[in-house]
């Protein structure tokens, strides 16, 4: 047996138990008690890995496809398997026709099951400090346990901001700027991912009479940047490149769907991970996460679906997703949707369950 078997084309959620306890993941994919070995390897040359649960209650996505390139865990894998993305049923599709469109609330959010919600975010949330306009978008209070997001436009007097203790990823969402980190300056275009790295600081500077828009996430969740009188002089020069720009050389495939990841541990973030994704005309078969994330669509139309209800989604919207919050996210425009996530904790866009 010189290829290892599919046992599923999907990972398996499973809670270790105790902290140091051994597990033996099959490697072979013959086992009965996936993802666990049963013994079925003997005589295949496979032999089963051993993990040891890394702390009490420890939740893990082991891989059962056996396709993994970081045994045992989940990596994704398994959404190459197929030429296309795995998509709705037609049965799934039928039963759920009826579910209702949930309409956007005063505040334009539009709440889903599970405290999943897509919102419209409007001007009247926003209020100026610093010399800059600060929308909130995901709080606390709505339920986000790990992180926050927040729509920045600077003005031309605009002061530097910071967060203390929190890891924050940017994203130009609109025009071209000058973005500066702890005083290095990075120019940039439209859909740019930046990190700033906890107690460093940032501005942002416009380079043309059209303004700019920021997304700012940041992890852990906490309260929105605050105006500083100068910019810190602080910048970790053991990671010095902080900017990432959409690029289709750096794209890596799901099947028939793309993604790039703009921040991630490469660039020196432990908490959260960036990246831009591009879809097709489709509805993703219903599955979870084991991060909680935020979503928003930067081109494309289309519904995001809950167990029992589903939203609207265009351009600007931005969606919440709760850890473990089972979902699908449909396209309908004919060229596509393409989007920009950050999640906590980090990880691979391509991981689900």
């Amino acid at each position: 047996m010189s290829t290892p078997h599919i046992a599923a084309k999907k990972p398996c959620l499973v809670t270790l138990k105790r902290k140091g306890k051994a597990y033996f993941w099959c490697q072979c994919g013959l086992s009965k008690s996936q993802p666990f070995c049963d013994g079925s390897h003997n005589g295949t040359g496979f032999e089963p890995l051993i993990y040891k649960a890394q702390k009490d209650g420890e939740e893990v996505l082991f891989c059962a496809c056996k396709q993994t390139k970081n045994p045992p865990f989940c990596d994704g894998s398994h959404n190459a398997l197929d030429d296309s993305y795995e998509e709705a049923s037609q049965e799934d599709i039928a039963a759920s026709a009826s579910l209702p469109i949930i309409p956007p609330d005063e505040k334009g959010k539009a709440v889903l099951d599970g405290g999943c919600y897509v919102v419209t975010p409007t001007k009247t949330t926003a209020h100026h400090v610093g010399g800059w306009q600060i929308r909130p978008v995901i709080a606390g209070r709505d339920g986000a346990r790990f992180l926050s997001q927040f729509l920045l436009q600077p003005g031309p007097d605009a002061q530097a901001l910071a967060v203390e203790g929190s890891e924050m990823v940017l994203f130009l969402n609109q025009g071209s700027a000058h973005i500066t980190i702890g005083g290095k300056i990075f120019k940039a275009g439209p859909q740019t991912g930046f990190y700033v790295r906890p107690g460093e600081g940032f501005h942002a500077r416009s380079l043309s009479d059209t303004p700019i828009e920021l997304s700012c996430v940041i992890c852990p969740t906490g309260p929105e940047p605050t105006p500083l009188d100068t910019m810190p002089d602080i910048f970790d020069d053991r990671i010095p490149q902080r900017m990432m720009a959409m690029d289709p050389a750096k794209r890596q495939t799901m099947a028939d769907r793309f993604y790039q990841v703009l921040v991630g541990e490469d660039m020196g973030s432990k908490q959260v991970t960036q990246f831009i994704g591009e879809i097709p005309r489709s509805r993703a078969a219903a599955h979870r996460h084991l991060y909680e994330e935020a979503i928003t669509i930067l081109s494309g139309e289309g519904f995001m679906w809950t167990e029992n209800a589903r939203a609207a989604v265009k351009p600007g919207d931005v969606i919440f997703l709760p850890k473990k919050q089972l979902h699908s996210l449909e396209c309908t425009s004919e060229s596509g949707m393409r989007l920009m996530g950050a999640f906590y904790p980090a990880g691979s866009p391509a991981i689900n369950y």
